[in-house]
């Protein structure tokens, strides 16, 4: 996810040494290759091991965090022990309990950006779209993931199949001023049209933390927002995964014996389209090879859906963000590096926001309450080539 954002870094950045700091060191060094800039170099980094993030962090002033959220608490921990950093974070996963990290970050004079990504996106399009009204009654995201269940990664296969537990509770959608969650899976179902290739799709509520966050949007505030729902769709071969997941009962199925060994369903499951994606990430290819077995490129549409209110009169207004393709510039790549950079552009983006003072804010910190400018930021994609659209 992160490659996109080293590779706007090199493009568009001043700092004056950019690194890569991976425990995959082939893939690393070889994006280190492709991008052939004596500021880029690349680190082998434990990142189960907080003194050895604290070492590639010490001498630095900015860091990006994009690693698995399950490393959270030991990047949280290097990053207070080297402290005068600032920095973005991929992560927005244990919301409270990174959020109460703050006071100490802020004492170690640090800022984190925290859930950042491809969530500054969508946030940013609530605030676009509820800006066009005096009175905001309903704030629809719609996050549209399209690609194979082969196109993927360990970490976000991952975070598909947590979308999905029916034993998570992170599901909700905000409504008068309360939060309502635990909401199953599947539930919350509504039709919405996305631009191509993803089209018209039947959509679901997602564990996305919008309608926890965006209440807290000054813009929110004052056009008193009464619903916020966050809701999604995979292509149809992930919600088959998915469903078939529930239909056999293995997210409350105790691990089974087989041949003498105990094992997780789930994560057999898990296992096998992860070993699938890794496969399909060693092949670096040029961009018009990369999806030979489809007429598209995997790609996240972005959208809002806004219905307010101006002098008593009710209108609604639609908001999508497309990413571009080939991102990398036709350089050799894999498929989840050119569809990640719908993640990690706004991670350059926005560390190079706060790096010249657009975004100051101390400790952790959400987008709502970063007092980012919603303009300014669609302004930079679109300059990267992203497409912002309005109905």
């Amino acid at each position: 996810m992160t490659s996109s954002c080293v590779y706007d870094l090199y493009q568009t950045s001043d700092f004056d040494e950019i690194v890569v700091a991976d425990a995959d060191e082939v893939n690393a060094e070889r994006l280190v290759e492709m991008i052939d800039d004596e500021r880029v170099r690349f680190e082998p980094v434990d990142a189960t091991d907080v003194e050895d993030i604290a070492r590639v962090l010490d001498d630095a002033d900015y860091v990006v965090n994009g690693l698995p959220f399950f490393f959270e608490e030991t990047v949280l921990d290097a990053i207070a022990d080297v402290g005068g950093l600032t920095g973005v974070d991929l992560n927005a996963f244990d919301f409270d309990a990174v959020l109460d990290r703050s006071e100490e970050l802020t004492e170690a004079d640090c800022s984190l950006w925290f859930a950042n990504g491809g969530l500054v996106s969508t946030i940013a399009l609530g605030m676009v779209g509820c800006e066009g009204f005096e009175s905001v009654e309903d704030v629809n995201f719609y996050w549209g993931m399209w690609r194979l269940l082969t196109q993927t990664t360990t970490g976000l296969t991952a975070t598909v199949t947590h979308e999905h537990d029916p034993n998570v509770d992170e599901r909700a959608r905000w409504e008068d001023g309360e939060v309502i969650d635990d909401l199953p899976p599947f539930s919350q179902e509504r039709s919405f049209e996305f631009p191509d290739p993803v089209g018209e799709q039947e959509t679901y509520v997602i564990s996305h933390p919008e309608p926890i966050t965006f209440p807290n949007a000054p813009i929110a505030e004052e056009t008193d927002v009464e619903r916020i729902i966050t809701r999604g769709v995979w292509h149809e071969e992930w919600a088959e995964y998915e469903r078939t997941l529930h239909a056999m009962d293995a997210f409350d199925t105790d691990t089974i014996e087989v041949e003498g060994g105990d094992v997780d369903p789930v994560e057999v499951a898990q296992e096998q389209v992860k070993r699938a994606g890794r496969e399909r990430e060693a092949e670096w290819q040029p961009p018009e090879e990369l999806s030979t077995e489809t007429d598209w490129t995997p790609q996240t549409i972005l959208s809002s859906e806004v219905t307010g209110s101006n002098d008593g009169e009710d209108g609604v207004a639609v908001h999508h963000l497309e990413q571009p393709y080939p991102f990398f510039d036709g350089n050799d790549i894999t498929t989840m590096r050119e569809y990640g950079c719908y993640v990690g552009v706004p991670l350059s983006v926005t560390l190079q926001l706060m790096a010249d003072g657009s975004v100051d804010e101390e400790g952790i910190f959400v987008t709502e309450t970063s007092g980012l400018d919603a303009e300014q930021y669609f302004e930079e994609m679109e300059s990267r080539g992203f497409e912002l659209t309005e109905k």
